[in-house]
């Protein structure tokens, strides 16, 4: 099996993706969602495996948690892992989401809830005093990187919020937040993983010019070039493209996000023309630690 590596992956971007400003209408969304929630509601399951809604809402608050303790508190946890391989990193990741999850069983929703509003509001004072283009605490691994700016690590979390949120909303059968204000960074962030992604999965016979597009809930396209064996952003000409991808905006996610593991379930609505096996290798892109 290949190992990924996490590298130090180049973001050809000129402008950072500001998501600072969403953070507290998304955590009060949240609040709110939460404390409207049955006793039956709150043992759900989610679309991932042995979580449910409870489970999802405790690891977010771990994940405030955690990263008060590093950034505020300079507090790590000790280990001799290599965590530059990815797969170590993913397999570390996801051993403390689950000793976090199975403890917090004991706790009571109404207890977590006001965890959850008490420390997003200091993970949102503690983002709020950096600056966007200094080197973050912690790089961006699922865009492989080994050092990313401030303003990533922040869209990154900013992600990472919105969809666990939307996994919960989605088992219980209330609606998404899937305005364009809301969702527009998330995908604007989560494309910016696809460079590196390539490049560790897929190499085009010659030069390549792909063209990824989001459609419905809002418009978002990105082209991509592959020359000199590398893949990256590019500013050429769509019509040029060898191969394009359409997704719909309210599917995309759930497949980056492994909220639905089955591409095949998507593929009568996912426009595709030119290379079906670089369209399939974008699909299977991931912008989770799983």
């Amino acid at each position: 099996m290949v190992r990924k590596r996490i590298f130090a992956a180049h973001i050809n971007r000129m402008k950072p993706i500001e998501t600072l400003s969403l953070f507290e209408e998304l955590n009060q969304e949240l609040v709110y969602f939460l404390a409207d929630l049955s006793k039956e509601e709150w043992l759900l399951p989610t679309a991932l495996p042995d979580r449910t809604v409870k489970d999802l809402a405790a690891h977010l608050a771990d994940g405030s948690l955690r990263r008060i303790s590093m950034q505020r508190d300079h507090f790590f946890v000790e280990h001799k892992l290599d965590l530059n391989q990815l797969d170590t990193l993913v397999q570390y990741i996801q051993q403390l989401n689950r000793e976090w999850i199975v403890a917090m069983r004991r706790v009571s929703p109404r207890l977590l809830v006001e965890m959850i509003k008490k420390y997003d509001k200091e993970v949102f004072e503690i983002f709020s005093s950096l600056k966007p283009d200094d080197d973050a605490m912690l790089p961006v691994a699922w865009a492989f990187q080994q050092s990313s700016p401030n303003w990533f690590d922040i869209a990154r979390e900013y992600t990472e919020r919105w969809h666990h949120q939307m996994q919960m909303r989605l088992a219980i059968g209330r609606p998404l937040l899937m305005s364009e204000r809301f969702l527009k960074p998330v995908y604007e962030t989560f494309l910016l993983a696809l460079p590196a992604h390539l490049n560790n999965c897929y190499a085009p016979t010659g030069d390549h010019l792909l063209v990824v597009e989001l459609f419905g809930e809002i418009q978002l396209r990105n082209r991509l070039q592959y020359k000199n064996g590398c893949w990256d952003f590019c500013e050429t000409d769509s019509n040029m493209a060898k191969t394009n991808v359409r997704i719909p905006a309210s599917i995309g996610w759930m497949l980056f996000t492994n909220t639905d593991r089955n591409i095949d379930n998507h593929l009568d609505v996912i426009k595709i023309e030119g290379d079906m096996e670089l369209a399939i290798s974008v699909l299977n892109m991931k912008t989770v630690l799983s």
